[in-house]
């Protein structure tokens, strides 16, 4: 054989190899991307099976959850129902009143306000119409409470003052309240007005309290336990 022949055998050997490489080659990525490819999908679905499965437990107790809440609200529409007509049926029975009827219901109190009601009186004898009726004239207790009468008084369009159960005619400048405690005694308060012939004190819109001589005519306001 001729060198020449030599050289072109040893060509195609050279190339037949490489060609060979070259598919190897080839194989080996196809297999590595077919791999990858497998298991993204693999991923994929056991990820989508998961949450699909998630996503019936949820909605399963989230259509649980709404049953239970329907439920409750149904229940509590019941009961609010039967809660209604049962205080319909008490309020119509005088017997189980609060107060009297022409009283007013405050904090576990009765209020009777003379205005529209009954003529005015005079001091004491508006304390003696709240003692025939289990009461007394108002003992004002707190600034609440002073809110309340404050507010009830500016209901009526005509009401200068309003006869409270406070009184200094045991002893001049000695102001007590008709429960016997001192003026200062529930709440920081004044009496203007205060001379040795006023000893009866009423209430006025501004919150403030009045010295007026007792024989003056007025509305009042008594106060009892419910």
């Amino acid at each position: 054989m001729t060198s020449g022949s030599m050289d072109a055998s040893l060509r195609h050997r050279e190339d037949d190899e490489r060609d060979k490489s070259a598919d190897a080659g080839c194989c080996q990525t196809w297999y590595v991307t077919a791999g990858v490819t497998f298991a993204t999908a693999t991923t994929a679905l056991v990820a989508g099976l998961i949450l699909g499965y998630v996503l019936r437990v949820t909605r399963s107790e989230v259509d649980q959850t709404l049953n239970t809440s329907r439920e409750q609200l149904q229940q509590c529409q019941r009961e609010r129902h039967d809660l209604n007509e049962m205080l319909q049926t008490v309020t119509k029975d005088s017997r189980c009143r609060l107060c009297p009827d022409g009283w007013l219901y405050w904090r576990s109190h009765c209020y009777f306000f003379s205005p529209e009601q009954q003529e005015n009186l005079r001091w004491n004898e508006s304390a003696e119409f709240c003692q025939q009726h289990n009461s007394s004239l108002a003992v004002i207790r707190d600034s609440a409470e002073m809110d309340f009468l404050q507010e009830v008084m500016s209901k009526y369009s005509i009401f200068p003052f309003l006869w409270v159960g406070l009184t200094d005619n045991q002893e001049e400048g000695q102001w007590l309240w008709w429960d016997g405690t001192d003026v200062q005694h529930y709440m920081p308060v004044t009496v203007h007005w205060d001379t040795d012939y006023r000893d009866c004190a009423d209430l006025r819109g501004d919150r403030s309290l009045f010295a007026a001589e007792c024989e003056a005519y007025g509305p009042w306001a008594c106060k009892r336990e419910s």
